[in-house]
């Protein structure tokens, strides 16, 4: 009898050891794993673009921190309901963001520090999801995304509208040197570039900024009203009234140069 008690309380322990075991491993499944998340049909989406993403090494449940009450709704809605996509089941609050991507650790790319996120997350404070995941798990912002709040920065340049905002506008440059396209990030691409025969010669006169004259979401092409903006004079200068030049200044004057080239000189004399 007293074996048979032994056997009976070693099984019983092996049964709860199993119960914990099995819990513990379920328990495991569903908050660390996800493939919990993955498992379900309408996650397709989702999955794949967080499988392809910057995030993709991190647990569901570290951003996705919900309460019990909003589990037990997730839960009740799936029971009981026939869905096809992903219904809103968590809204990111920016401290969940600011965890990884305000804390100093090298890990993660910190934005405390950049031209970008100084302005719009910590002045203006923006939340995150303001600019980023614009469809799920797609972290980069499209241009789209930027016109929405700037709606009056729309490029008017055919050649550089397909640009995304970004590539003139460094988000991820230190805070010091802010948003403003500074001369070099011009010229990174118009120094290469010979669409109506500009120049940047290196002795050139014209030191400031290429904003100063151009402006690509106002008013990209110079008139000669922006020009006597800093050249006043030459509405009283009598040589530009004889030549007829006081509507276009790059008839005479190569642009960024600001001689007026011998050879046109010679031909309208």
């Amino acid at each position: 009898m007293l074996r048979l008690r032994q056997i009976f309380l070693a099984v019983l322990i092996l049964v709860g050891l199993g119960i914990i075991l099995g819990g513990y491993r379920l328990y495991d499944y569903v908050e660390n794993d996800p493939s919990f998340c993955g498992s379900c049909h309408i996650m397709e989406t989702a999955w794949k673009t967080w499988k392809e993403g910057p995030h993709k090494e991190v647990n569901c449940h570290v951003c996705h921190q919900q309460n019990i009450q909003d589990r037990t709704r997730i839960v009740w809605r799936w029971a009981t309901s026939n869905l096809e996509k992903v219904p809103p089941h968590t809204r990111l609050n920016k401290s969940v963001c600011a965890s990884c991507h305000l804390n100093d650790k090298l890990k993660w790319p910190q934005i405390s520090k950049t031209a970008g996120h100084e302005i719009h997350v910590l002045r203006a404070e923006l939340e995150c999801l303001s600019c980023h995941l614009p469809s799920l798990h797609a972290v980069q912002p499209k241009a789209e995304d930027c016109v929405k709040c700037h709606s009056q920065a729309r490029i008017n340049i055919g050649g550089m509208s397909g640009f995304h905002c970004a590539t003139c506008h460094q988000f991820l440059v230190g805070k010091e040197a802010g948003l403003e396209p500074k001369r070099e990030v011009c010229l990174n691409c118009h120094a290469g570039m010979q669409l109506k025969g500009e120049t940047f010669p290196a002795e050139a006169p014209m030191r400031f900024e290429c904003a100063a004259c151009h402006k690509p979401h106002t008013q990209p092409i110079l008139r000669f009203s922006d020009c006597l903006g800093c050249h006043p004079q030459v509405a009283e200068d009598r040589r530009h009234f004889e030549r007829k030049a006081l509507t276009q200044c790059v008839t005479c004057h190569r642009p960024h140069s600001w001689k007026a080239q011998k050879a046109t000189l010679a031909k309208e004399s």
